[in-house]
């Protein structure tokens, strides 16, 4: 009886032995698991935007993001940049040639750029039969500027041969006005900056295209929706002039703007029909101080001249101010004065700009029933075209001064 309960004993005890040591086994192979996944290059399937000289690219299979960096379908981002592509089966090997630049690529391996290895981060892949490539490399190493909006998730390509471009954004900053201009030679000038709230909003969007510092800055008039984001501005940018209406308010918006202007040391001037020239663009105010009854009415219009392709940007100025406009006045493009409202746009300024693309900077939903349907049918009877902030988002218009195209960023 001894006996059987020391075996009995024995058998328990090795029996737990043997469940410990699966445990063991389990916690190390979860481990392992665990490790193996951690140390795993980071694959994710992202959907960015991609835009390319001001064309959207659309891919058949959808981009990935590997260790940060984003891969695109072959073929697709090589057509875009109209580069020629060879593929090498049995070497695995991608050339693309465009001008005097040779790309090579090897699949999962060594990269070439005219003949001399280089480094990068995300090599060319196939994944489920597809090929993919690096977007940021094989852009930059055919001449092209590559910009990233983590905010929208688009990626924007512009070709380097088309660095003559002007680029204007109308910055969706909802009831408010920010007009951002992107001349050639790094030349950039800021109209507005919507209201304080927007200001940080209006600095990323500057950030994300590049901007380092603007060398004009305009501010219609001292209402809120167009320089409470300005202090926000000038805090993040170093300005180079500074032009304004010259009307001063009794708020505190435009009291911080004041001091902030100030301590800016920009050159800070009214408007008083002044004219600026860079290279064959030139901008032109068509307004100088004068004594008007609405704040309104003080807003600083000025005029983008890009060769065949103009520019009229109206601030909120109402009727009389319209009225007052002299000179030469048509454009194929009218940022719609006052945000739509019924106070502005009247038929004697449409005749006169003969515009094409109306843009309306409006929020959604606002409590003053912007654009107004008088506005709306107005311009829909002169055959102009609408873009809205609060239906198309930002809207940037890119021209070489004979043509122009249009994207929409709606977040």
């Amino acid at each position: 009886m001894q006996k059987f309960g020391f075996i009995l004993r024995d058998f328990v005890k090795r029996k737990f032995a043997l469940v410990d040591k699966i445990a063991a086994v389990k916690k190390t192979v979860s481990l392992m698991v665990f490790l193996f996944i951690l140390f795993l290059p980071v694959l994710t399937y992202a959907a960015p935007k991609v835009i390319v000289n001001s064309n959207t690219v659309y891919f058949d299979v959808q981009p990935i993001t590997l260790n940060g960096r984003t891969l695109v379908p072959l073929r697709a981002i090589f057509q875009a940049l109209d580069a020629e592509v060879k593929w090498d089966e049995a070497t695995q090997t991608i050339t693309a040639t465009r001008s005097d630049t040779e790309i090579v690529l090897v699949i999962g391996g060594k990269v070439y750029r005219n003949g001399v290895q280089v480094t990068i981060e995300a090599p060319a892949l196939i994944i489920k039969g597809r090929t993919m490539v690096p977007l940021r490399f094989v852009s930059e190493s055919l001449g092209c500027k590559v910009q990233y909006d983590p905010v929208t998730q688009i990626i924007t390509i512009t070709d380097s041969s088309l660095a003559e471009m002007v680029k204007v954004h109308f910055i969706d900053v909802g009831q408010a006005d920010a007009i951002y201009i992107d001349l050639p030679s790094e030349t950039d000038i800021l109209i507005d900056a919507g209201n304080k709230e927007d200001g940080p909003q209006v600095v990323n969007y500057l950030k994300n295209q590049g901007v380092d510092d603007i060398e004009l800055l305009i501010a219609t008039h001292p209402h809120e929706d167009h320089i409470g984001g300005i202090p926000a501005v000038l805090d993040a940018f170093k300005i180079e002039k500074i032009i304004d209406s010259g009307r001063q308010a009794d708020t505190n918006t435009f009291i911080l703007y004041q001091e902030k202007v100030k301590a800016e040391n920009a050159i800070w001037n009214s408007n008083n029909k002044q004219s600026f020239s860079f290279g064959p663009n030139s901008l032109k105010i068509l307004t100088a101080v004068g004594s008007w009854e609405e704040i309104n009415d003080s807003s600083v219009v000025c005029r983008l001249d890009t060769g065949d392709i103009e520019f009229l940007f109206d601030g909120d100025a109402q009727e009389s101010r319209e009225k007052s406009l002299t000179g030469e006045l048509s454009a194929e493009f009218l940022k719609v004065g006052n945000h739509g409202s019924d106070t502005s746009t009247t038929d004697q300024l449409l005749s006169k700009v003969k515009p094409e693309i109306a843009v309306i900077s409006v929020g959604a939903g606002n409590p003053y029933g912007n654009p107004s349907r008088e506005i709306l049918d107005r311009l829909k009877d002169a055959g102009v075209k609408i873009y809205r902030a609060d239906l198309n988002g930002t809207i940037v218009v890119s021209t070489d001064g004979k043509t122009f195209s249009i994207i929409t960023i709606k977040c």
